[in-house]
């Protein structure tokens, strides 16, 4: 292999395993919030690390939540009410536990179900590097592929939950059909029968007189 091959695979290389070290995937779950409650989900972050935060309401009432962002020094970073799905993209100011809450104190009896997602990428030495104007086209253009990889895998992710509320919707939906074809079938048979046997007395009195 001649040295330009050396310094093709020796590039494609550094950029994968930049990409993985660069983009950190994130892994969504489905967990309830019964009604009149509040739950947190908490993540340690790194200072200066970008987060991603995405979520649905995928079943229960309006499919609507309260969502709120709290720093680890208490303060409220974002506060959104009656959300049906968000996609937040910050960066941590702080070193510490970060706290995503869903507060479902508007619903008296219904349980809701939530599918959440937090993406937390490492804090990349390219800014200090850049600082110093030692970064190269190529390392530039490295990090603009990783920050493409993790927006196409945010928004796959997005996708998928996504789909999770819809195929519960579909599947609802289903279930009321079935049920409700069930009980007109139930209604139809019953109404025949009252019929059968109004006539049948109808008849009889008829006779009797």
């Amino acid at each position: 292999m001649d040295i330009k091959g050396n310094i093709y695979l020796y590039t494609m290389t550094i950029v994968l395993l930049m990409i993985v070290s660069l983009t950190t995937p994130g892994q969504a779950f489905s967990f309830k919030v019964p009604a009149k409650i509040e739950e947190c989900i908490y993540e340690e972050l790194p200072l200066d690390a970008s987060f991603t935060v995405m979520f649905q309401v995928t079943q229960g009432g309006f499919n609507d939540i309260d969502f709120t962002i709290i720093s680890p020094d208490s303060r409220i970073l974002y506060k959104g009410e009656r959300e049906s799905e968000g996609t937040k993209v910050m960066k941590a100011s702080m070193e510490g536990l970060y706290s995503f809450c869903f507060s479902n104190q508007m619903s008296s009896l219904t349980e809701k179900t939530v599918s959440f997602m937090v993406v937390v990428g490492e804090r990349s030495q390219m800014a200090d590097l850049a600082k110093k104007g030692d970064i190269t086209p190529l390392e530039r253009q490295i990090v603009q592929l990783a920050d493409g990889v993790q927006a196409i895998l945010n928004e796959q992710n997005n996708l998928k939950m996504r789909e999770i509320t819809h195929r519960n919707t579909a599947e609802s939906t289903n279930s009321r059909v079935t049920w409700w074809a069930f009980f007109e079938a139930v209604l139809l048979v019953t109404m025949s029968l009252w019929q059968i046997y109004y006539l049948r007395r109808f008849f009889e009195v008829k006779r009797a007189v």
